[in-house]
């Protein structure tokens, strides 16, 4: 993906968590993508119905990212159907308060790519949004 490209869809879901000691993006990731069992089933079914459709499941996610700065992780799929990236960032903003944010950038490429994220929107959504305040619940709690 371009910096400059077309995006037929994007995201970005925040929190703001008060941490003792600030997280980095490389943290921010790895909880973030330690999903609990109900995001883990979902992915598995979703692999299962895209795998006759000629679209690759994935086992891990986490083996994509790349790691920018302290504060910002990518992680970016290209497919025949779509292309995607994720963008994590942690922002310290004083007073021991941390913004921590995922953001998605979506390109579709054809009738297959549109009729999958149809599918898919609804649940990465909500899996956005429960990821990222579960993340900050437990930032809170520690």
């Amino acid at each position: 993906m371009e910096q400059n490209e077309y995006f037929d869809y994007t995201d970005q879901f925040s929190e703001i968590a008060h941490v003792a000691q600030p997280i980095s993006a490389k943290e921010l990731a790895y909880r973030l993508f330690c999903a609990p069992q109900w995001v883990v089933a979902l992915i598995k079914f979703r692999n299962a119905i895209v795998k006759p459709l000629g679209l690759k499941g994935e086992k891990s996610l986490y083996d994509l990212i790349k790691y920018e700065s302290e504060n910002r992780a990518t992680l970016t799929k290209n497919d025949k159907h779509l292309d995607f990236k994720v963008t994590l960032m942690t922002e310290s903003i004083g007073d021991g308060n941390q913004r921590i944010s995922v953001s998605t950038k979506v390109c579709l490429h054809n009738s297959m790519g549109r009729v999958y994220f149809a599918l898919i929107k609804p649940f990465h959504v909500l899996i956005c949004k429960t990821l990222i305040k579960r993340v900050r619940k437990a930032l809170e709690s520690s």
